[in-house]
């Protein structure tokens, strides 16, 4: 643990940036946006309060990606070395889902293999909390406990920084004069600044009827086939906003088509499980025609699924599905109407 003086963040984060590109957050109004960027500047990126809108999930796992074309044997564009600077817990821990799909289960996949692999996690304690914000009744919390590289905690008496891995620790040698042992009482009011928000994000979720520590896994497993999947399915316009804009979604589509020269080619987009043929398979036949059916199944997934693969849930209420739904569905009431007929 080391303390840095706020006088000195702009020159931290210009070191441990320096010759890599930069994605910052930026704000606009009430929102933060991830933008990339040559480099750290002071004045127009910022820590930032809470996440972004966009998913930080989009730099190692891109919207759309050109796997090749046919009889093209050049190999693609290195991925350039890069920096993400204040990201936020509900991002970071969202990656420990895609490392179990695309890392650590056969096969590997290359690009997201080298994506990771470029990309240094700067990330921050969240200070404020979106209305949307509900971590803790997903088991996380509003500031990074692991999978970030280095990590700051802003307090009155400067920034208490962590490195959570090993090229983290090698990044903060070059800041070492910047840098002091952390003492006691910043630590302390560390620990406080992150109980007091974690306590206003619980009481902003139970506000809305989700108790923090609620069984989710329990309450949607059993509420298969009830009616509480007709009733949100019903304001359901099947857009797929939910699922691209979710940190930890992970589906995606492979397309034939044209690209350059009018070369037979072939692209990965993602995929949304609420599309009407997300589940049709080549015989025509489709498991899950109905949109109740498939409503349910984004959140067996997310609640069933991975806490009994990975212990976890695919949910890390960031709320930024409540901000796109077109149909105004609630993640939130969702999961507050299963528990509460459970």
């Amino acid at each position: 643990m080391y303390k840095l003086e706020k006088t000195n963040l702009d020159d931290f984060l210009r070191t441990v940036s320096k010759d890599r590109e930069v994605y910052a957050l930026e704000q606009a109004g009430s929102q933060y946006h991830l933008i990339r960027s040559d480099a750290w500047q002071a004045g127009k990126h910022t820590l930032g309060a809470f996440r972004p809108v966009e998913p930080l999930k989009a730099l190692v796992f891109h919207p759309r990606d050109l796997l090749g074309s046919l009889g093209d044997t050049a190999p693609g564009a290195d991925i350039p070395e890069r920096i993400v600077i204040g990201a936020k817990n509900c991002d970071v821990s969202a990656l420990k889902i895609h490392d179990y799909v695309f890392l650590n289960t056969a096969p590997v996949d290359p690009a997201y293999k080298e994506a990771r692999e470029k990309t240094i996690i700067v990330s921050c304690d969240c200070t404020d909390a979106c209305e949307v914000c509900f971590c803790p009744a997903v088991r996380e919390q509003p500031y990074p406990k692991a999978g970030f590289d280095i990590n700051l905690s802003p307090t009155d008496r400067g920034y208490v920084v962590e490195a959570g891995s090993e090229r983290g620790r090698q990044l903060l040698e070059k800041a070492g004069k910047m840098l002091s042992a952390a003492d006691a009482a910043i630590l302390k009011e560390r620990d406080q600044n992150r109980q007091k928000l974690l306590e206003k994000v619980c009481a902003q979720t139970e506000k809305m009827g989700l108790t923090c520590g609620a069984d989710l896994r329990q309450a949607v497993e059993k509420s298969q086939g009830k009616k509480i999947w007709d009733d949100f399915a019903e304001d359901c316009v099947e857009c797929g906003a939910c699922n691209l804009i979710c940190c930890t979604c992970h589906c995606f589509l492979l397309a034939d088509g044209r690209g350059k020269n009018n070369a037979t080619s072939r692209v990965r987009q993602w995929d949304s499980c609420l599309y009407k043929n997300f589940a049709t398979v080549a015989g025509g036949a489709n498991p899950r025609r109905h949109r109740a059916e498939r409503l349910h199944n984004r959140f067996d997934k997310k609640f069933s699924f991975f806490p009994e693969v990975l212990g976890c849930y695919a949910c890390d209420g960031c709320g930024r599905c409540v901000e796109a739904c077109t149909g105004k569905i609630d993640i939130r009431k969702v999961l507050k109407r299963a528990v509460n007929e459970l």
